[in-house]
């Protein structure tokens, strides 16, 4: 909302020109404000898992920040509804440090925020895909393509006409509100290291749930946050940036991967025998 916008007095709804008369627009004045937008969970003394408790389920994903020697790593940024850094800033303990923000892909849920931060990783696959996350309203179904929803029904995940339960600020629309496009300041590919200090971070190519996925693997301590590759409820691999061939072929590698636990995109961490359940599920699923 511009600095000179007015909020118009509790009670009194103002016109929406730009809205069609049959589409009910929601009344930004009947939500609850939160007073904090997001839980924090501190999974060991270095991991925090972070959430959007007022997002409806379909777009609350998990949101990890790793404190490092010498600098933080954020691995997904949520929604982009209310500003991530002032939160990360509380876990710097007074000092000034280098954060590495990480997409693990680039689907509303976990690129809403990546423009709030100076480094910014991002597989090249999933470039075009961030620059156009502004055109639709992530927080508002009725204006989502008509195909789109159908496939998310299709992968048992029906859409919700509003998916908050509350707003992080009183002058918040959700029906107006767009995730600002960003782009990468550096692309990363299966390979690559993400140095923390006293831990690295390897960048492993996992598509399959869209053909960019990454996941991040410390291999020294068995860890892998693995994004929207793999968590422990019903994959998605419908969409039309999915590839169930390449899925298959990551499910087949993720079986051998000798982790201690993993950090997923949504839902809750879990361990290695978990993962080659998953994964051979999986595998059995599509006769691989």
């Amino acid at each position: 909302m511009p600095d000179d916008a007015v909020t118009p007095p509790d009670g009194v709804t103002p016109p929406d020109s730009a809205t069609p008369p049959d589409v009910p627009h929601p009344d930004p004045l009947g939500l609850p404000v939160a007073a904090d937008w997001f839980s924090v969970t501190w999974v060991t003394g270095s991991i925090a898992m972070l959430t959007e408790p007022h997002v409806d389920d379909l777009l609350r994903a998990n949101l990890w920040y790793v404190r490092g020697r010498e600098r933080d790593l954020v691995v997904d940024t949520g929604n982009g509804v209310a500003p991530l850094r002032p939160v990360l800033s509380r876990f710097a303990r007074g000092r000034a440090r280098e954060v590495i923000a990480v997409a693990t892909h680039a689907h509303i849920d976990h690129i809403g925020g990546l423009h709030e931060f100076e480094r910014r990783l991002l597989h090249p696959l999933e470039e075009a895909a961030a620059l156009r996350i502004s055109e639709i309203t992530p927080l508002w179904t009725a204006d989502w393509p008509e195909e789109f929803k159908a496939q998310l029904s299709e992968a048992g995940l029906p859409p919700a006409p509003l998916l908050v339960d509350a707003r992080p600020a009183p002058d918040f629309d959700p029906a107006a509100f767009r995730i600002a496009p960003v782009t990468a300041t550096h692309r990363v590919e299966g390979g690559d290291v993400i140095d923390l200090g006293e831990r690295q971070f390897q960048v492993l190519h996992l598509p399959g749930h869209t053909r960019g996925s990454i996941g991040l693997w410390d291999e020294a301590a068995g860890v892998l946050f693995s994004g929207d590759v793999v968590y422990d409820a019903e994959l998605v691999d419908t969409l039309p940036e999915s590839r169930v061939e390449e899925y298959v072929r990551t499910m087949g590698r993720l079986l051998d991967l000798p982790v201690t636990v993993v950090y997923p995109g949504h839902e809750e961490p879990f361990g290695r025998e978990r993962l080659r359940e998953i994964a051979r599920a999986y595998l059995r699923e599509h006769d691989a």
